[in-house]
């Protein structure tokens, strides 16, 4: 059993979060109870539940509400909404649970600013990060705008990082910077991946509503 946590706010559509949800619940493979830190809880399917931001932030600050002791206690499964899973994810789900000592996640695919953590997906104790919670609650004045964001902020006050995708290659790859061809301002997505991989993630444009017509996104967003 685990928790798994969405967070959708701002310009995301919450069909981002409902088909998050459908996803993870055709390829989790085990039993999780289902959240989503949201300003608009009233257009959640009824399988999530909705958890109110505590106070005001810019975009994927919310996500630093899961590392809140107040969350759901157990495991956290953070899932960034824009995320497209394909396949079942059981396997290291589970490697995850029985060898993380503080956090997982998978590699930035571009090592943003030097940042090889990425927060698009992080599995974690409920609490166990309190300590950069509360330094986010206390200093969040002055970093809403720090430069890379809430990866790069949060990175240098982890200790110990397991990586998904070192002993699961084919676990996550990006959309824009592993999968497509990039031609000027065009970007060339393919019609078809090889199979294996888990989850797309998809780095600012296009995001999956723009693209569905591509027939792997439009069989597994939803």
């Amino acid at each position: 059993m685990f928790n798994f946590v969405t967070t959708c706010v701002g310009d995301y559509s919450m069909d981002y979060a409902n088909k998050s949800f459908h996803m993870m619940s055709r390829h989790a493979g085990l039993n999780f109870k289902s959240y989503c830190i949201t300003d608009r809880p009233h257009e959640l399917t009824s399988n999530i539940t909705p958890i109110l931001p505590p106070f005001n932030v810019k975009g994927w600050w919310n996500k630093l509400f899961t590392f809140s002791p107040e969350m759901p206690e157990g495991w956290i499964v953070s899932l960034d909404v824009d995320l497209i899973i394909l396949d079942s994810i059981k396997e290291e789900l589970e490697y995850c649970f029985n060898n993380i000592k503080q956090i997982a996640a998978y590699t930035d695919a571009i090592n943003w600013m030097n940042c090889k953590f990425s927060s698009s997906f992080m599995i974690f104790k409920s609490g166990s990060l309190n300590d950069i919670y509360q330094n986010f609650l206390s200093n969040y004045s002055k970093i809403e705008n720090f430069p890379g964001g809430d990866q790069v902020w949060i990175a240098p006050q982890l200790r110990n990082i397991l990586y998904i995708d070192e002993k699961f290659p084919n676990f996550k790859r990006s959309l824009k910077f592993d999968l497509s061809i990039k031609d000027g301002n065009y970007l060339h997505i393919p019609k078809t991946i090889e199979s294996g991989i888990k989850i797309i993630d998809f780095h600012g444009r296009p995001k999956p509503h723009e693209v569905q017509q591509i027939p792997f996104i439009k069989e597994n967003w939803l």
